[in-house]
């Protein structure tokens, strides 16, 4: 039996990288998982693979900010499993630029893509929750949302409101028995990490750097199944008054200079 046994949770971009990490989390644990992903093709192999291995899983292709949509998807869920204990807001987008040569259009996309279905997706689940008594909200940040490397400014705006928001939130919610903490996670190697075709976490001055130099203390690059496991502590029974908190999971990035 898992720690999340006989559970039943939401994870938005569970296709791919960290979502579809989570997703294999989870469901190794024991919870149901409703995988919302905008690529049909890699929700559909995540939800594959889940079942291969004995779990349950359902898959939702859709836009994480069509919400109407993502109302029928909570709906649907709730109708299948009877309940939704945990929510995971995962999915993001990333566009570089500087203030200097970047576009409002693409400022607003991420901000309503890393933000706003935060805010919307939280929303569709909390009065659920709010009626159960019961309920955990999980988001992943980043630690560009308190420290930046350039040329993301909306992508770290929106992580940095992830942040306060959860905050927010926790302090409304917890009278309801609500947990709602974040997970911020350093240099990963997913889909995200590849800028202009390439991986920036194997480049030769990120291995000089970050790795030998041991500017990540543990002195490798994160993986997605180092952020999972951390997400399944927050949404597991373990974690009973932890709540409003930001857990970082950067290899000891932030604790050098």
């Amino acid at each position: 039996m898992g720690i999340l046994e006989g559970q039943a949770a939401i994870i938005t971009g569970a296709g791919q990288g960290l979502g579809r990490a989570i997703a294999l989390e989870f469901a190794r644990e024991g919870s149901a998982v409703a995988l919302l992903e905008r690529n049909p093709d890699t929700v559909e192999e995540t939800r594959r693979d889940i079942e291969a291995q004995g779990g349950e899983a359902y898959a939702y292709p859709l836009d994480i900010t069509d919400y109407d949509r993502y109302a029928q998807v909570v709906a649907d869920v709730i109708a299948k499993k009877g309940k939704i204990d945990t929510l995971v807001n995962n999915a993001a987008i990333a566009i570089y630029g500087t203030i200097l040569n970047d576009r409002l259009e693409d400022w607003r996309k991420q901000i309503t893509v890393n933000l706003e279905s935060v805010y919307m997706g939280s929303k569709l689940v909390a009065p659920h929750m709010v009626e159960r008594r019961y309920g955990r909200i999980v988001s992943i940040a980043s630690i560009q949302g308190f420290a930046s490397s350039g040329e993301a400014g909306p992508y770290n705006a929106a992580k940095g409101g992830i942040i306060a928001y959860t905050k927010s939130m926790a302090v409304e919610l917890g009278q309801y028995g609500i947990l709602v903490n974040a997970v911020a996670p350093g240099f990963m190697r997913t889909p995200m990490s590849f800028v202009n075709g390439v991986d920036e976490t194997t480049t030769p001055d990120f291995i000089e750097w970050y790795v030998n130099r041991g500017k990540v203390p543990l002195r490798r690059t994160g993986l997605p199944e180092d952020v999972s496991g951390t997400v399944v502590f927050l949404a597991s029974s373990y974690c009973r008054y932890m709540t409003g908190q930001l857990l970082v999971v950067d290899g000891g990035l932030m604790s050098t200079f």
